[in-house]
């Protein structure tokens, strides 16, 4: 007797391999535009302008971005506990949410690059 195909309507590793690299490049595109709105613009060459800001108020930049992250992160607690977000309007979806953690995560690993 065969296993049960759990890998029914097509979410199957083929549409894994799409899906993955949709998704990347979706976060790809909107971590290139909120670095620039969050940076100052284009004229700005720092990609990290933002959170090297944070040194004004005595808060090491590293650090600076594990706190937003961890605001990410009390978010989908309330996601997981109450099944919905209070503000789930586009940008602010749980979706979003991940999405934002994976490109807090990128700039991290730039900012940990720069500063070896």
């Amino acid at each position: 007797m065969e296993p049960k195909d759990i890998f029914q309507d097509g979410y199957d590793k083929e549409w894994w391999e799409d899906f993955r690299r949709e998704e990347v490049e979706t976060i790809l595109q909107l971590t290139g535009n909120k670095n620039s709105d969050y940076t100052g613009g284009n004229e700005c060459d720092n990609p990290f302008a933002n959170f090297d800001g944070s040194e004004e108020f005595g808060v090491q930049p590293l650090v600076g971005l594990s706190v937003r992250m961890a605001d990410k992160f009390q978010r989908l607690k309330a996601f997981c506990r109450d099944g919905k977000l209070s503000v789930n309007d586009h940008g602010d979806t749980a979706r979003d949410i991940f999405r934002d953690l994976i490109g807090y995560s990128l700039i991290a690993i730039g900012m940990l690059e720069r500063d070896k």
